[in-house]
C-alpha cells in the first residue's frame, strides 16, 4: 500500500493563516492528502470546526496546537498531537486559553509602540478593534502587517515586518517548556519541536549562539522532560540540507521523526499546491497512535 501524503503542521484563520479549518480540509481533499492535523498557535479554538469538516472524508484528521514555549533563556514551538478533543486536560485547555488573552494584550502594546513611530499622518489610524476584525482567533503580527498594508503605511507585509513588527516586537512571557510537555504527556499527547533546525524559535541558532553540536545534548534534556518527537524534513531544514542531520538525530535519541511544509497560505507566500508535498512516508502514525492507546 502507498504511504499516505499527510500535512501535520498548518495554520488556519484562527491563527496566522489563510484559510479556515474546512477550507483546508477542502484543500488536503483536493491534493490527495491522507492524514492531517490543524496546528494553529496558541488555540484549539479552530479544532471543532476541523474534525467535523474531515468527518464524510477519506481523512485521518486529528487535534493539534503549535505552543510557544520557553525553554532555557530562548522560546520555542511545540507541536503537540492528540487522539481527539476530549484527550486535552481541561487544565492544558485553559492554560492556552491564557495565553491567547496575554497574545490580545501584547497587541495592544504593539499598536501603541506602532503607532509612535510610524510616518505622522497615519498615527492613531492603526486600532486594535480593526486588526482584530481581520483575524478569526488567535492575534498575531501577520494581522496587524495586514492592516497596515490596507491603511497604506507600508506596501507590502515584508515590508511591516521589516520596517516595524521585529524591531518594535513585544515578548511575551510563555509557558514553560516542562510545565507544557508534562500537560501534553497526560493528555496522552505527542509533543514534537517544531523546525529545531530553522532560524527562530529553534534548537540550532548559531546567530544566537546555539551551535549544532549543542542540539545533541538539548534533545537529550528534553526527551527526560517527555519529549517525544522531532520535526526533521522541513523547508528551511531541506534548503540547509539538514534534514538528514535531525533524522538521525532523532534515530539516536528514538524520536519519532515528522516532517510539514507549516502550511498558512498567502502570509508565508506559499500557494496551496504546497500542502501535503512533504516527502516522507506515514510511519509516524502508528506511532502516534501507540502513545495515544
Amino acid at each position: 500500500m502507498a504511504a499516505r501524503k499527510s500535512e501535520i503542521h498548518m495554520h488556519s484563520i484562527f491563527s496566522d493563516g489563510e484559510f479556515s479549518p474546512a477550507e483546508l480540509i477542502g484543500i488536503g481533499k483536493q491534493n490527495g492528502v491522507g492524514i492531517m492535523a490543524l496546528t494553529d498557535h496558541d488555540t484549539f479554538a479552530g479544532l471543532p470546526e476541523f474534525i467535523d469538516a474531515a468527518k464524510d472524508s477519506d481523512i485521518i484528521a486529528f487535534p493539534g496546537i503549535e505552543i510557544t514555549v520557553q525553554y532555557r533563556n530562548f522560546n520555542l514551538h511545540l507541536l503537540s498531537y492528540f487522539k481527539s478533543l476530549e484527550s486535552v486536560l481541561p487544565e492544558l485547555w485553559s492554560r492556552v486559553e491564557k495565553m491567547k488573552e496575554a497574545r490580545e494584550e501584547r497587541m495592544h502594546q504593539l499598536i501603541e509602540n506602532i503607532n509612535e513611530v510610524i510616518p505622522e499622518r497615519f498615527r492613531g489610524a492603526v486600532t486594535f478593534d480593526n486588526v482584530k476584525k481581520g483575524s478569526e482567533g488567535v492575534l498575531a503580527r501577520p494581522h496587524l502587517a495586514r492592516e497596515m498594508v490596507r491603511l497604506g503605511i507600508v506596501k507590502s507585509t515584508n515590508e511591516a515586518f521589516d520596517k516595524y513588527l521585529v524591531k518594535y516586537n513585544i515578548e511575551k512571557e510563555n509557558l514553560k517548556i516542562e510545565v507544557a510537555l508534562s500537560m501534553v504527556r497526560e493528555s496522552k499527547g505527542v509533543p514534537v519541536i517544531a523546525h529545531p533546525g530553522e532560524r527562530t524559535y529553534s534548537l540550532y541558532n548559531p546567530d544566537k549562539g546555539r551551535k549544532q553540536e549543542d542540539v545533541p545534548g538539548m534533545v537529550e534534556e528534553l526527551k527526560a522532560q517527555g519529549l517525544l518527537g522531532l520535526e526533521c524534513i522541513y523547508p528551511h531544514h531541506e534548503r540547509t540540507g539538514k534534514v538528514q542531520y535531525f533524522l538521525d538525530l532523532a534515530d539516536e535519541y528514538g524520536m519519532i521523526p515528522t516532517g510539514s511544509r507549516d502550511f498558512h497560505g498567502f502570509t508565508t507566500y506559499q500557494t496551496t499546491d504546497l500542502l501535503g508535498t512533504t516527502k516522507m512516508d506515514d510511519s509516524f502514525l502508528p506511532r502516534f497512535q501507540e502513545v495515544w492507546g
